[in-house]
């Protein structure tokens, strides 16, 4: 089963449904036919169909964002204090409005190169801001649901300080390497974190918050998961054992 090609008549008797509640006023058979071409993809229909415009389109778009929001929803920040609000529904690396240039390939092709995260660290930043950047982004990666070796950053109400029993080195980061982790890389990492700032003299605290209030939880034995550039990075998940293979939206961790 794929979400990107499905021409079934009951899949595309509901999507154009889905299309008529999402575009009112735009004609049935033209999203019927747009529905058509695009291999019965919703989503790729509506992207299509946002570039095209039409009437009452530009609302539609703006609706539809507001309701796909996308990992990152807000920020609020005092004095020593940091709190973060997520949708873990959404990966956070999805940007969709990278920055990309257009360009040839070694055989004359055209390509369109996007803007990629990257982090750069001077050697003679390395001791008063990164010392421990190589610990605490292991870490945070490994609470992440596709790897799920651990469950740091996993719990909004949990607090991972130096005292946690994951913290094997008992550290605290640094404000650095706190901004590497959820700016560079876009970790939607959740819960209570203490850090340094004033290069080691004050402490912080940065609270990462789940919008719906879910844990992240490794995926359960022969599901995957793929965040989908239609609808601003949310996550479809797959399951595959060989014999049976199907998609969903729902995380199956949420039954």
């Amino acid at each position: 089963m794929s979400i990107y090609t499905n021409m079934a008549e009951s899949h595309l008797s509901k999507e154009l449904v889905n299309l008529q509640e999402r575009f009112p006023g735009l004609d049935r058979d033209y999203l019927s036919e747009t529905l058509r071409k695009h291999g019965g993809h919703a989503g790729k229909t509506t992207q299509y169909i946002f570039k095209e415009g039409g009437e009452g389109v530009e609302e539609a778009e703006e609706n539809f964002y507001k309701k796909h929001t996308g990992c990152f929803l807000d920020r609020k920040v005092t004095e020593g204090q940091m709190i973060y609000f997520w949708d873990t529904r959404y990966d956070g690396h999805f940007n969709r409005d990278r920055r990309s240039i257009k360009s040839k390939d070694l055989d004359g092709n055209d390509v369109v190169l996007f803007e990629c995260n990257s982090l750069m660290i001077c050697e003679d930043e390395r001791e008063t801001k990164y010392p421990n950047y190589e610990y605490f982004n292991k870490l945070a990666r490994s609470g992440e649901p596709c790897i799920g070796k651990s469950t740091w950053g996993t719990d909004t109400d949990d607090r991972y300080d130096e005292f946690h029993r994951l913290n094997t080195e008992g550290k605290i980061m640094t404000i650095h390497e706190l901004y590497a982790i959820i700016h560079v890389w876009k970790i939607p990492l959740l819960g209570i974190h203490p850090y340094w700032t004033n290069e080691g003299k004050d402490i912080g605290l940065y609270w990462g918050v789940e919008a719906r209030n879910k844990k992240k939880k490794k995926l359960p034995e022969g599901w995957t998961r793929r965040g989908s550039e239609d609808y601003n990075g949310r996550y479809c998940y797959y399951y595959d054992d060989g014999d049976k293979k199907m998609c969903q939206w729902d995380n199956p961790c949420d039954k």
